[in-house]
C-alpha cells in the first residue's frame, strides 16, 4: 500500500516537522504493518529519480492508496497538495496537526484531526503514535468518502487509476515470460517484489491475469487477494476472487469445500454490486448459479443407487436455484453461451427428474394439477431458451462470417451440449459433435467437461447421448497428458559456502578441508535420510555454490532423490560469483552438475531489473534466496522442509545469507532442519586442500 505524507519541511513557527514524521508518522505507518497492513512511502524528498518533482507530486496524491497530511500551519504548499487529493480521490486522506494551532481554515473545521503535541510527537508512551495507527486503519476501512468533495457531490466519479498509473515495460515483459515458460515461482516472486511500489496494484493485476491463464490458482488467490485489501469494490478482481475460490473447491472436500464456495458467494455478492456491464452480470451470475449446482451435487452423490440419487436431486431445493440463478445469467446477456446453455441443461435435468419421479414432483404442489401444469411451463420454458439459444448461436456464425473470423471453440462446445439436450437418442451425432469440439483443447477442459456429464449419467440422464458423449471425452482425456498433480514432500536448502582463501581462521564457517567436507556431507546426508523416512520426496531445490549447495545435489543423488539447479546467474557468472573461490576440484564438480541438471537461470546480470530500481535495501542475492524459496512454494507441496547447514555464530552475510532465508521460510510455513555448522570447524587446523 503506498502512502503519501504532505506536510511542511523543517522547522516553522515552533514545529520541527522532520520530528513529527520520524517520531509520529513513520511509527505508526510501521504499527499499520504489525496490524497486517503493509505501507511504505513518505514525501516528496523520497522521489530519487530524475524528472519534474512537481508532476512526481501530482501523480503521487492521485494514486496514493493513503495520504496523510499535517495542517498544523498555514503553508500554502500543503493546502494546495490536500485540495487536489480531495477533488481527485474520494477516500483515505487522513489530517493531522499541532495542538499548538489556534487557527485553522474554516473549511476544514469540520473534517476529522489527530491532535499532537509538537514537544511530543509520539505522545506518552507512544500513545499518539497508536492513536494515529488506529485512526489510519479506520480510515482505509471507512465506505464513506473522506473527501468534502465527494461527501458534498455524490454524483462525482473520481478518475480511473489505472489511466494514470503505468506498468514498467520490461516487468510486463517478465511478467509474459514467466507466463510463456510456466514458472509459476517467478511469478509468485514478483508478486511480493512489487508490493510498496507505485505501479504495484497495476503489476499484481498482470501477475494476476497470468497466474489465471495458467491456472495456478493457489498463487493467483493470493495475488487477487492483496489486490483484493487495495480495491475491495474492485469488480474484475472480484470477479476473479469467486472463480478462483469456486476452481479450488471442487479440488477440496468436507469443510474446506463449504469454506471456499461461501468466499467465492461473498465474492460474487461484491462483484454484483459493481458489475455494470451486461457481460459481466452475466458472467457473476453464472458463477452464483455454478456454487449452487455444486452444492446440489454434494446433496444427492453419497447416495447408493441411481433412484436414490434422482429422487434427492429433484427433492433438493438447490436444482431450482440453479436453474433460476442461471437463467437469469442468461437474461442478463442473450449472447452468453454459457449460462445459456447451463440453464438448459439444468432445466431439462429437471424435467426429467420431475417425469420420471411424479409422487416426489407433486409432493411440491397442492394437487396434481398444479403439478402438471408447472410441469409444463417449465418444457414451454425449455422450448423457448433451446430457440432462443440456438438464435445466439446463428447470430455469431453471421458476425464472425462477416468479420471473417476463426471459429470461436466456446460456441463448439455450446452446440455439442445443445446437441446432447435435444437429440440425446442420436448417440452417434452427439459423440462426432463433441470429438470435433473439443479438438485441440487442453486437459483442464477436458476434465471440466467431463465433471458436467459425470452428473447427468448419475442420475442417468440423456441417455444413450451422455454415455457415447463421456466415452469421446475419456478417449480424449486418455490421449491428452494430465498436469502433474502436487508433489507430497519438496525440500530447500541453503548453507555456507566454502572458506574463501583469504578468509581469517578466526573467523572460519566452512574450512578448506576434506575433514570440513566430510563432516558437512554426513550431515546433509543424515537430514536427507530423515525426510525420506518421513515420506516420499517427490525433488529438492539447491543453488550451485561452491560448498553446501553442491554437496547437497550429490548427497541426493546418491539416496535417488531428484533435484533441481537454480543460479541467480548464467552458469559462467555463477561460476565467478560462488564457485571459483573455493578452487579447481570445487569448479569441476560444478561443472559436471550443471551438465547432469540444465539450470534455472534467474536473470542475466547482477544489477537488478529496472523496474526495480525503486525497491530500496535490496540486492541480487536477496531476491535469488526469495526466487528458490517461491518456486518451492508454487509446487503447492502439502510439506515443505529447509534443510540449512549454518553456523548462528559466525553468520556476517546479512540480507540475502543463510539465515535470511530461513527466516524467510519459517514465515511460509516451512518445516526447518538446522545443521549446527559450528562441527565443520573440528578440522579447521587441517592443512588445506
Amino acid at each position: 500500500m503506498r502512502v503519501f505524507v504532505v506536510r511542511p519541511f523543517g522547522e516553522k513557527e515552533g514545529i520541527d516537522f522532520e520530528r513529527v514524521e520520524r517520531e509520529l508518522i513513520q511509527p505508526a505507518l510501521v504499527r499499520l504493518g504489525t496490524m497486517g497492513i503493509q505501507v511504505a512511502g513518505g514525501t516528496t524528498a523520497e522521489i530519487n529519480h530524475a524528472g519534474n518533482i512537481r508532476e512526481d507530486m501530482f501523480r503521487l496524491l492521485v494514486v496514493a492508496d493513503l495520504v496523510i497530511a499535517d495542517v498544523s500551519i498555514h503553508n500554502a504548499n500543503v493546502f494546495y497538495e490536500l485540495g487536489i487529493r480531495h477533488a481527485l480521490r474520494p477516500r483515505h486522506t487522513f489530517m493531522i496537526r499541532s495542538a499548538t494551532t489556534q487557527k485553522y481554515p474554516f473549511d476544514l473545521q469540520t473534517d476529522r484531526y489527530l491532535l499532537y503535541e509538537a514537544g511530543n510527537p509520539a505522545g506518552d508512551n507512544g500513545k499518539m503514535v497508536a492513536d494515529l495507527a488506529s485512526a489510519l486503519r479506520s480510515t482505509l476501512a471507512a465506505e464513506p468518502p473522506s473527501s468534502p468533495v465527494f461527501q458534498l457531490l455524490p454524483a462525482l466519479k473520481p478518475h480511473d487509476r489505472q489511466s494514470l498509473v503505468r506498468v514498467p515495460g520490461d516487468f510486463a515483459e517478465d511478467v509474459e515470460r514467466a507466463r510463456r515458460n510456466q514458472h509459476f515461482g517467478d511469478l509468485r516472486l514478483f508478486a511480493q517484489e512489487i508490493l510498496g511500489l507505485e505501479w504495484d496494484q497495476e503489476g499484481l493485476r498482470l501477475i494476476g491475469e497470468a497466474q489465471f491463464k495458467l491456472r495456478a490458482y493457489n498463487g493467483a488467490k493470493e495475488t487477487f487477494e492483496a489486490l483484493h485489501v487495495e480495491l475491495p469494490d474492485d469488480s474484475r478482481v472480484n470477479q476473479r476472487l469467486a472463480t478462483i475460490y469456486q476452481k479450488l473447491a471442487f479440488a477440496a472436500a468436507g469443510e474446506m469445500r463449504e469454506r471456499l464456495l461461501i468466499e467465492s458467494d461473498l465474492a460474487i455478492g461484491r462483484a454484483l454490486n459493481t458489475a455494470v456491464q451486461a457481460s459481466e452480470r452475466a458472467e457473476v451470475l453464472a458463477l452464483r448459479a455454478s456454487n449452487a449446482k455444486s452444492r446440489w451435487i454434494d446433496e444427492f452423490r453419497g447416495c447408493a443407487s441411481a433412484a436414490e440419487r434422482r429422487a434427492a436431486a429433484l427433492r433438493s431445493a438447490r436444482l431450482s436455484q440453479t436453474v433460476d440463478t442461471y437463467l437469469l445469467a442468461f437474461a442478463a446477456d442473450l449472447n452468453a453461451y454459457y449460462p445459456g446453455v447451463n440453464a438448459l441443461a439444468m432445466l431439462q435435468a429437471q424435467i426429467a427428474l420431475a417425469t420420471g419421479a411424479a409422487d416426489e414432483w407433486t409432493a411440491f404442489f397442492d394437487s396434481d394439477t398444479q403439478a402438471a401444469a408447472a410441469l409444463e411451463s417449465k418444457k414451454q420454458l425449455a422450448s423457448r431458451v433451446t430457440a432462443t439459444l440456438a438464435l445466439a448461436l446463428r447470430v455469431d456464425d453471421t458476425l464472425r462470417e462477416l468479420d471473417d473470423s476463426p471459429p470461436d471453440p466456446w460456441s463448439k462446445a455450446t452446440r455439442a451440449d445443445l446437441l446432447l439436450l435435444t437429440a440425446a437418442n442420436k448417440p452417434q451425432r452427439v459423440a462426432n459433435a463433441y470429438r470435433e469440439a473439443l479438438s485441440g483443447v487442453d486437459w483442464f477442459a477436458l476434465e471440466a467437461a467431463r465433471r458436467n456429464m459425470a452428473i447427468f449419467a448419475d442420475l442417468e440422464l440423456f441417455e444413450p447421448g451422455v454415455s457415447a458423449a463421456l466415452k469421446v471425452v475419456d478417449d480424449a482425456i486418455a490421449a491428452s497428458r494430465a498436469p502433474e498433480g502436487p508433489p507430497a514432500r519438496v525440500l530447500l536448502f541453503t548453507g555456507h559456502m566454502v572458506d574463501a582463501p583469504d578468509r581469517d581462521p578466526a573467523k572460519a564457517r566452512f574450512p578448506r578441508t576434506a575433514e570440513a567436507e566430510a563432516i558437512a556431507r554426513g550431515l546433509i546426508e543424515e537430514a536427507v535420510q530423515k525426510e525420506l523416512q518421513a515420506g516420499e520426496i517427490m525433488f529438492a531445490i539447491a543453488g550451485g555454490a561452491c560448498g553446501g549447495d553442491i554437496l547437497f545435489h550429490e548427497v541426493c543423488a546418491s539416496l535417488g532423490v531428484p533435484t533441481r539447479l537454480f543460479l541467480a546467474l548464467p552458469a559462467r557468472q555463477f561460476q565467478v560469483a560462488s564457485v571459483q573461490r573455493g578452487g579447481p576440484d570445487w569448479v569441476d564438480r560444478y561443472q559436471k552438475l550443471c551438465e547432469r541438471l540444465p539450470p534455472q537461470v534467474m536473470q542475466d546480470a547482477e544489477a537488478l531489473p529496472d523496474w526495480l530500481a525503486e525497491k530500496r535495501d535490496y540486492d541480487i542475492w536477496q531476491r535469488n534466496n526469495q526466487w528458490m524459496m517461491f518456486n518451492a512454494v508454487a509446487t503447492n507441496a502439502p510439506r515443505l522442509t529447509l534443510i540449512s547447514l549454518y553456523n548462528p555464530d559466525r553468520d556476517a552475510d546479512g540480507p540475502g545469507g543463510t539465515a535470511h532465508l530461513i527466516g524467510l521460510a519459517r514465515r511460509w510455513g516451512f518445516k526447518s532442519v538446522e545443521l549446527d555448522a559450528r562441527k565443520l570447524l573440528a578440522g579447521v587446523a587441517t592443512p588445506p586442500r
